[in-house]
């Protein structure tokens, strides 16, 4: 598993993408690197550090900043990643929307170079995230110009993001053909459960966390959790 989690609009849920990762690979006991390469979002630290305390052996974290002082993708730190990337089984880069968008135009200009035969031999895949409601005319906008890029489409998953709603009556899976498809875990946003769960993902949860809550409780979230990681997967 080598993903690349990209989207140049904020707020679609790429962290919390990055985050159901984590539970995945920590129930799974799969040693997975987390690299958050969102520079202006502390969410990914907070959530790490929360659970740093658990010291679970699969997952490790680390932030870095790939964008150089002209505010572009900077050519060595990029190819010292992938040579990172190179030596590791499982690993999880969280773009965020400016180093999404600047990756984007990096791969154009690094089409001459092959640069997508390096990331396809690298086993890399892109996790495209796209969010309904307001969010989804930005959304396609990066997605629409990732497609430009001949032979990237391979390479692609499309991860469809229904918390901030649909699209033109239809779910932003079935607008956007999506491969994965994220639900909230309550269909009422502003039930206890909910607001208990996105509290849980703001602050750190590893998957031990899950198994030691009460019966119902656990029930709902494993089955929410084992759903979303059957598409993951």
């Amino acid at each position: 598993m080598k993903i690349f989690l990209v989207q140049s609009k904020g707020g679609v849920g790429k962290s919390y993408v990055t985050k159901l990762l984590s539970l995945m690979a920590d129930k799974e006991q799969t040693k997975t690197f987390f690299i958050d390469a969102d520079n202006a979002s502390a969410s990914m630290t907070k959530f790490f550090q929360g659970i740093e305390a658990r010291k679970s052996p699969y997952i490790f974290y680390k932030s870095e900043n790939l964008l150089g002082t002209d505010k572009k993708i900077d050519r060595t730190k990029f190819d010292n990643l992938l040579a990172q990337i190179e030596k590791l089984e499982n690993v999880v880069v969280d773009f965020g929307a400016a180093s999404s968008e600047q990756l984007l135009y990096y791969i154009q200009e690094e089409q001459k170079n092959d640069i997508l035969g390096v990331i396809k031999d690298l086993g890399i895949q892109f996790y495209l995230v796209l969010a309904g409601g307001g969010s989804i005319k930005e959304s396609v906008e990066y997605a629409q110009e990732m497609k430009k890029i001949k032979g990237i489409e391979k390479l692609v998953r499309v991860v469809a993001n229904e918390y901030h709603g649909g699209v033109n009556g239809k779910s932003v899976k079935e607008y956007a053909n999506g491969d994965i498809q994220i639900t909230s875990l309550h269909e009422d946003a502003n039930s206890e459960g909910q607001r208990e769960w996105n509290e849980a993902m703001n602050t750190g949860v590893v998957y031990s966390d899950i198994e030691a809550m009460t019966l119902i409780r656990k029930k709902r979230i494993v089955s929410y959790l084992d759903s979303i990681f059957s598409q993951l997967k």
